[in-house]
């Protein structure tokens, strides 16, 4: 016995030393693989950190870019009514024979048709008001060069839109004006027409804007005033702003996104600013930082936890293999029991692969379940559905999804109202070129679409252009594409197409036998989104005519239409016969 147990502890001598060095370097090798374990999910951790600021920057950013496009846009339709109001040619006239009384009562009905305009007046070239709607007492006569409206346009006599300014009359609303310079047909100067907006009417859209818990939007003039707050809409005085750093920024020029402080509501905010080009505002969307950033932080938490159980199977491992390691040194005190060992060590390895193949599944599946969060940051109504699709019931998913159908329209929408922005900035390469040839391409063009009206097409003398020839195409497809459509569902539809020469001047016209409209309602007729028939009758946008309008008098010419229910419409243009420097 003496001897058998000193060969078994020779034998198990260089055995041990053996499993002490191999599991020595397992280890090392186990301590590597849990250091990379973790930094790997540090830096994942950061990325996803980032990764969901950014988005949440991102969303901020996007509303407050629509919101600025869109006030753009309505700046844009402001002046171009005011400039329709003031270019129409017996309004000319009669402020060129300064015939102010005569003149105003042309533009008696504005106000009504445009709720946002407070009210209209005129003044002379030294901005004395000479006549005004709805008429004040004791201010005709009165000369309001002093006020800023006045001090913009005298400085090149072009259309202005001047800062917030709080009126002289009673009730001493706040308002902005949008001063139009009136010229004679020589080209001068003769009077001005001012629109005085309301705040408060103007600028209540924006209280609609869905920023979030705690979040406001607010617009700031080029001076830093505060034009209209959605958490203050019935201010009363007129606030500075240009203290707080977003506002700063935003009047230099600058957009962004960022988390700084605000003096005014003293806490950390996350604040987009948006310039408005070419007038000098600014659209500033705002919120607290902890509301901005709670959706990421619950993310963030829900992270933690998974890394905390992948943690938690490391641990499991760890431990596993430490009873593994007990285990066999256990076996060195015996070599009766090495068999044993060998057989328990062999069931341990089959736990542990075993156990490595479940923390893989459960790897696989954190990893996929961490990627589908992320995605659903990518739009509004998808983390809609994220937060709050648990609590909806029937109805509520009945009105998710009419809104998510009404959110395709909004999107063909702003699509053609980006395109009428873009035609409003896009450069004029003006040569001339055979008009006649033009329109009998775009008529070829529309008989061969498919599904085609089939109107009989009588196009007439069209005399030569001078112009852009691409916009001009683009005019001519509108209007006859809209006569097709209109007369469509007459027996026998009829389009004409024509023009002439009146001095400077070339007329051109599109005249059908289609439904018509009513003339009480012409003042819509080349507004953006404006339609006088429904959807359903007739489809489309309602930017047609108005991207008629843009490219026209862009050109130095004027829009106008003609018709009756029942008994067709036509519609006019003017353009230059020759170069000229008129744009708009």
């Amino acid at each position: 016995m003496a001897i058998a147990g000193s060969t078994i502890r020779k034998i198990a001598a260089p055995l041990t030393l053996s499993a002490r060095m191999r599991w020595s370097h397992a280890a090392v090798l186990l301590a590597l693989v849990f250091t990379g374990i973790i930094l790997i999910a540090w830096q994942s951790y950061r990325t996803i950190d980032h990764e969901l600021t950014a988005a949440a920057l991102s969303r901020r950013g996007a509303v407050s870019e629509l919101a600025a496009a869109t006030l753009s846009e309505k700046f844009d339709h402001l002046v171009d009514v005011s400039i329709s109001l003031a270019t129409r040619v017996r309004f000319r006239q009669l402020v060129a024979a300064r015939q102010w009384t005569e003149a105003i009562a042309i533009l008696r009905d504005a106000p009504r048709d445009l709720p946002f305009i407070e009210r209209l007046f005129l003044t002379d070239v030294e901005g004395t008001l000479m006549a005004d709607v709805p008429e004040l007492p004791g201010v005709r006569g009165k000369s309001f060069a002093y006020r800023e409206w006045y001090k913009g346009i005298s400085r090149n006599w072009r259309p202005y839109v001047s800062p917030v300014y709080q009126r002289a009359a009673a009730p001493q609303l706040n308002v902005f004006a949008v001063a139009v310079p009136i010229r004679n047909d020589d080209g001068k100067v003769s009077g001005i027409l001012v629109l005085q907006v309301r705040l408060d009417t103007f600028f209540g859209w924006l209280k609609a804007i869905e920023i979030g818990p705690e979040g406001f939007a607010y617009v700031v003039d080029p001076e830093g005033q505060l034009a209209f707050h959605s958490k203050f809409p019935g201010r009363n005085e007129i606030v500075k702003f240009s203290a707080v750093p977003a506002v700063q920024r935003v009047l230099r020029g600058s957009r962004s996104v960022e988390v700084t402080f605000d003096p005014v509501e003293v806490e950390d905010a996350v604040s987009a600013y948006t310039p408005l080009s070419g007038y000098g505002w600014g659209v500033i969307v705002q919120q607290p930082v902890q509301a901005a950033f709670a959706a990421k932080n619950d993310q963030l938490a829900r992270l933690l936890v998974a890394y905390a159980l992948v943690l938690l199977f490391c641990v499991l491992i760890a431990y596993l293999v430490s009873r593994v390691f007990v285990q066999r040194r256990q076996a060195d005190d015996d070599l009766r029991v090495k068999a044993e060992l060998e057989r328990r060590v062999a069931e341990r390895t089959a736990q542990l692969e075993a156990t490595n193949k479940e923390l893989e599944s459960f790897t696989y599946s954190v990893s996929h379940d961490l990627r589908s969060p992320l995605r659903a940051v990518d739009g509004f109504s998808r983390i809609l559905e994220e937060d709050h699709a648990g609590v909806l019931d029937d109805e509520g998913k009945r009105l998710l999804k009419v809104i998510r159908d009404s959110s395709q329209k909004m999107a063909m929408l702003i699509d053609d109202l980006l395109e009428f922005s873009r035609l409003g900035r896009k450069p004029i390469a003006a040569a001339e070129f055979d008009m006649g040839a033009l329109v009998q391409g775009v008529i070829t063009e529309l008989s061969a679409a498919p599904g085609a009206a089939s109107p009989e097409w009588r196009v007439g003398q069209l005399p030569h252009a001078w112009g852009d020839r691409v916009l001009l195409r683009q005019v001519w497809v509108n209007l006859l594409s809209n006569a097709a459509k209109f007369s469509a569902r007459r027996g026998q539809p009829i389009i004409e197409a024509g023009g002439h020469t009146d001095g400077d001047r070339n007329v051109y016209y599109v005249k059908d036998n289609g439904v018509g409209f009513d003339m009480q309602y012409y003042n819509k007729l080349f507004g953006v989104f404006q339609r006088l028939h429904s959807v359903e009758e007739f489809p489309g946008t309602g930017v047609g005519l108005a991207i008629v309008q843009r490219v026209v008098t862009r050109h130095g010419g004027r829009v106008w239409a003609e018709g009756k229910p029942g008994e067709g419409a036509i519609f006019y243009f003017t353009l230059p016969r020759e170069a000229t420097d008129e744009r708009i």
